[in-house]
């Protein structure tokens, strides 16, 4: 269900939701006691060198060995709630959050009027699950610290979040009663009214709101809302309609509309409602999109998904916000999801007109150009973006790419080179550079360095099934380390058992061998795996077949492959000579 104006604020939580382990260390206040007065003059020297020693050692990141001082002071004393306090925040730092609790519980437990240690108790307790310790921690802050409002929020969160959905609202209450009506509270009350089946007092809610500041379109929104969800579906309309009496344009108040004409499978409404939804300038182009977003993922909203007419929603969403690069790449990722892959490309490339400095956009460019077989566009485009981002890695990967499939080998080489300087400690990424640049360097004929870097690539991925059929086709070609081949593709042909290629690059290596019956077998099976489709494997069939004997056979192969577009000399010479020729 999509609401009006509610989704984003009811995720608004202040002390509640902060990420524990970027939770800085608070500065030791003044008036903390850092140990008992039973201490002697002696011991108090001690523990003052040890606690001052941790702080130190701390601010140089050197943490365990501020650890290690800390623990040093708690046995000079042990009711040093400062000590444990700290050694909190350092388990914290290691993300060891039921330790940090731990330690804390006794920090607590010897200063039970520091408000500081209370919260980040109560925090941790959160970070561990332990909803009801959060609620009783926050409850005695309510009660100590009657002037902090923010407690109040925080503990009214914890009573929702545990299903004591009165114990909210009553705290939400006494909050109101402390800062009055607020927009956020009555959101967060209608919602637990509503959790407790109590319509008539969410709507009331909600109609405070409206009698508090009646000139407020959004707040006609929220009481629509309220409507909706119970599917008092005029009452909804009526109230999203108030909306236009203060502001005729109001693109959220059509899509309300909207989702209403969704519900009651008014399909022509429903258009309307959302094109004029979309004219609306002043409403931002992020929330249009997400009122779009079913229609991009595939979700089935009255099979009317892929006509003319919901395209046209994102033609109008285009038209509206014409120099917003958003809109364009968002209507692009909607083409790409209907397989009009040139739709989408042209669509991404006018977005990154508007805005170059996306990355993902252009990432997702480059992928729709490989999968399209198009490049000479990722070639120019590649090279645009690496403008923008010298240091971007992929994009120096991609370009290389593309240079390889346009014969620029030299300039692919340096691609990959380049790019392999950004790439950090991505050893994914990396094994793909040593495997191209193992492609190109064998492509400029450097086959050493070639094989180097595959097994620089093998080294870290040994199970790279491209690397290991490359490099052991390319040795056979050379007829080096054949040992070595046949061993690196049997185990491709262990981890992709029907791949036509590797299956005859396994046939090759035993060609090479002399063992041509083997390499008959295996053949056979790349050509009934879709081997037939490659004038390659075809040509190698026709190879092997000679040297088993069958040389009419082999003859036959050699011209379907000629047949299919494959038109090097080596193949004239054998279809000519009716015999095998090497290369």
């Amino acid at each position: 269900m999509k609401y009006y104006y509610i989704i984003g604020l009811l995720s608004i939580v202040l002390f509640s939701c902060k990420t524990l382990q970027n939770t800085p260390s608070k500065s030791i206040k003044s008036d903390t006691v850092l140990t008992t007065t039973s201490l002697n003059s002696v011991e108090k020297r001690k523990f003052d060198y040890f606690f001052y020693e941790s702080q130190r050692l701390k601010m140089q990141g050197q943490i365990d060995k501020a650890k290690m001082y800390l623990i040093e002071c708690i046995k000079i004393d042990s009711l040093s709630s400062t000590c444990y306090y700290e050694l909190s925040n350092i388990e914290i730092g290691y993300k060891n959050y039921k330790g940090a609790q731990d330690l804390l519980k006794n920090a607590v437990r010897l200063a039970p009027n520091n408000k500081w240690y209370k919260m980040l108790l109560g925090d941790l307790y959160q970070q561990n699950k332990d909803i009801p310790n959060s609620i009783v921690m926050y409850k005695s802050l309510t009660e100590q610290f009657q002037e902090n409002e923010e407690y109040l929020y925080v503990l009214a969160q914890l009573y929702a979040q545990n299903q004591e959905y009165q114990n909210a609202i009553d705290t939400y209450d006494c909050l109101e009663g402390k800062i009055g009506i607020t927009e956020i509270i009555t959101l967060e009350k209608e919602k637990l009214y509503l959790q407790l089946g109590k319509e008539s007092l969410a709507y009331k809610e909600v109609q405070n709101l409206i009698k508090d500041n009646p000139y407020e379109p959004k707040y006609y929104g929220y009481l629509g809302d309220v409507y909706f969800y119970n599917k008092e579906y005029d009452k909804a309309k009526d109230s999203y309609n108030k909306i236009f009496t203060l502001d005729p344009g109001n693109g959220l108040g059509y899509f309300s509309l909207g989702n209403i004409a969704i519900n009651e499978k008014d399909t022509v409404l429903f258009l309307t409602n959302y094109t004029k939804a979309l004219q609306d300038k002043n409403l931002d182009v992020e929330i249009k999109i997400q009122r779009l977003l079913p229609f991009l993922v595939g979700q089935d909203f009255n099979n009317y998904k892929d006509t003319a007419s919901v395209e046209a929603l994102f033609i109008e969403l285009t038209k509206t916000h014409n120099e917003d690069a958003k809109a364009f790449v968002f209507y692009g990722n909607y083409l790409q999801n209907r397989s009009r892959i040139k739709e989408a490309i042209s669509y991404y490339k006018i977005g990154l007109k508007l805005d170059n400095t996306n990355a993902s956009v252009w990432q997702d460019l480059f992928l729709l150009e490989i999968n399209n077989g198009d490049f000479t566009l990722l070639y120019n485009d590649t090279k645009e973006a690496l403008i923008s981002f010298p240091e971007e890695p992929l994009f120096f990967l991609f370009h290389g790419m593309a240079c390889m499939q346009k014969e620029l080998n030299e300039e692919a080489y340096n691609s990959f080179i380049k790019g392999l300087e950004f790439v950090g400690d991505n050893k994914q990424m990396t094994v793909q550079f040593y495997a191209n640049l193992g492609d190109v360097l064998y492509n400029l004929k450097r086959s050493d360095e070639s094989f180097t870097y595959y097994d620089k690539a093998l080294k870290i991925d040994e199970n790279n099934v491209v690397v290991l059929n490359n490099y052991s086709y390319y040795l056979s070609l050379e007829n080096k380390n054949l040992d070595k081949a046949e061993s690196m593709i049997a185990k491709c042909i262990e981890l992709e058992p029907s791949n036509s290629t590797y299956l005859d690059t396994y046939a090759w290596v035993l060609f090479k061998r002399g063992r041509y019956f083997e390499a008959k077998y295996i053949i056979e099976r790349a050509i009934d795996n879709g081997g037939n489709s490659s004038d390659v494997i075809v040509e190698h069939y026709g190879d092997i077949l000679f040297k088993n004997g069958d040389v009419e056979g082999a003859v036959a192969q050699w011209n379907i492959s000629k047949k299919m577009g494959n038109k090097s000399s080596i193949l004239m010479k054998k279809i000519d000579q009716k015999n095998y020729v090497e290369e």
